[in-house]
């Protein structure tokens, strides 16, 4: 009888572990799941980081080539084209701002 009664523990032993290993399987596959997602969340973010990084390259370009080939106009432009100048530049800083937050 006490061989039994040890018999019965050592299932008892034996089915708890079958239960705990069956959690962390299950909870290692969740992870596993959740890891791919991240990671193709982060591969996302780093191709809209790119484009973003390639529109402020472009928008800066843009406005290196305006305020060469209108840096001119500052030093012999009347009022009101330095202020149409200024108010490109603002746009443009407006932009620049827009995709830096996006």
């Amino acid at each position: 009888m006490p061989d039994l009664n040890k018999y019965d523990m050592f299932l008892e032993e034996l089915g708890s572990l079958e239960k705990e290993i069956y959690y962390f399987l299950q909870k290692g596959q969740e992870l596993v799941e959740a890891n791919k997602l991240l990671n193709e969340k982060i591969n996302l973010l780093e191709r809209e980081n790119s484009e973003l990084k390639k529109k402020i390259s472009d928008i800066e370009s843009k406005l290196s080539k305006i305020s060469e080939n209108e840096s001119h106009l500052i030093v012999s432009g009347n009022k009101e084209e330095r202020e149409a100048l200024k108010n490109k530049i603002s746009e443009l800083i407006e932009r620049i701002d827009y995709h830096l937050r996006s």
